[in-house]
């Protein structure tokens, strides 16, 4: 989950559709504070209206207490609603909240007079946009490997070299974001709360990222992660999950690491200045550092997504040639339609996630 406003910005094509997916599961975090003041919290999210009008009808919400109901039109920014002539169209006037990506909050009117509440998301949203466009995408896309490769060959003229540049900007995202949280919260909390983020990888990091700040790492190692995982009743992404990668199997395995490991972020430390020098072999990190309680794809998962960029930029090249971790098995496919062969690379898989969030834009 990243550190509010470190969002990707300019705004990208698929980011209002991302947003939509996220208020449709509930996973926008209530209550918060409208340009008018009043608190308001989502009890309802709505039917999501793929058609004209509002983006969510029938939803219900709890303003200063009292409950409401109606429709809800989410934009990028309160520009939005002038722009897009919703003050005019009668279709809208049923509007109880207009919710934008990017504040400043302002008020609205809607063609009978009303005033819909207006609250600002960015610092409600449960991942960071780019992470949720990226899974938005592979969702829309589902069972689609042909299209798949084809944004990506379209998105990518020259292949591996644009790969590569799109790879890095996530490195470079990544590791920002990361020595940000180093500043605030030090080494141990920071590899603590990075790790469990990844530990969520396929849809939950949000309950993740929430569970690595209410618990250290010493109280994983003690916990009960049945316990653990009901702190989050009704946060899990569970559609779809194999059981290798069910949260409750997660929870298991990070505690199992922290009891095993307890020095972890210590070791990772050394090693990761042994991996700047050249010196940081694969097997060194998957069984010293995490002292081999990790199956193989969910360390090189941990690798890339939290561990090696805790190291900077000197492990930006180490980091795009990392064996790809954990991925759906229709971007593997759509690789082997790009005619990646062999073991898939970091580069690879970041470069097409990277393209797949970004409506295959630059």
């Amino acid at each position: 989950m990243a550190e509010r406003g470190e969002t990707p910005l300019p705004l990208f094509p698929a980011a209002e559709r991302a947003i939509q997916r996220l208020w449709a599961e509930g996973r926008i975090a209530t209550p918060a504070r409208a340009a008018s003041g009043a608190v308001v919290e989502i009890l309802e999210p709505g039917r999501w209206n793929r058609l004209g009008g509002p983006d969510f009808l029938g939803a219900e919400l709890r303003v200063d207490g009292a409950r409401v109901r109606g429709d809800v039109e989410i934009d990028l920014r309160s520009s939005g609603w002038r722009e897009h002539g919703h003050g005019r169209d009668p279709a809208f006037r049923g509007v109880i909240l207009h919710a934008v990506l990017l504040g400043p909050a302002e008020p609205v009117r809607t063609c009978q007079g009303a005033a819909p509440e207006v609250i600002e998301l960015l610092p409600l949203l449960p991942e960071d946009l780019e992470g949720a466009a990226e899974h938005d995408a592979l969702l829309e896309l589902r069972g689609r490997d042909a299209e798949i490769g084809r944004l990506v060959r379209e998105g990518n003229p020259d292949l591996e070299r644009d790969l590569r540049r799109r790879a890095r900007e996530r490195f470079d995202a990544k590791a920002g974001a990361l020595a940000r949280r180093l500043g605030a919260d030090g080494w141990a909390a920071t590899c603590h709360r990075a790790a469990l983020e990844a530990m969520g990888h396929g849809g939950n990091r949000a309950p993740m990222a929430a569970l690595g700040l209410s618990h250290d790492a010493a109280a994983f190692a003690t916990a009960d992660p049945s316990r653990l995982y009901l702190e989050q009743t009704g946060r899990w992404r569970l559609h779809g999950v194999r059981p290798a990668g069910h949260p409750h199997r997660r929870l298991e395995t990070y505690a199992e690491l922290c009891r095993a490991r307890p020095d972890w972020p210590e070791r990772l430390a050394r090693w990761l200045g042994e991996a700047a020098r050249g010196r940081g072999a694969r097997a060194g990190l998957s069984d010293g550092v995490l002292g081999g309680a990790l199956p193989v794809s969910l360390a090189d998962t941990l690798a890339t997504d939290a561990l090696l960029p805790l190291g900077g930029a000197e492990l930006r090249e180490t980091w795009l040639e990392w064996p790809a971790g954990l991925r759906p098995d229709d971007l593997e496919a759509a690789r082997g339609r790009l005619g990646m062969a062999g073991r898939a690379r970091n580069w690879q898989v970041q470069g097409m996630l990277h393209t797949l969030g970004r409506g295959g834009k630059g």
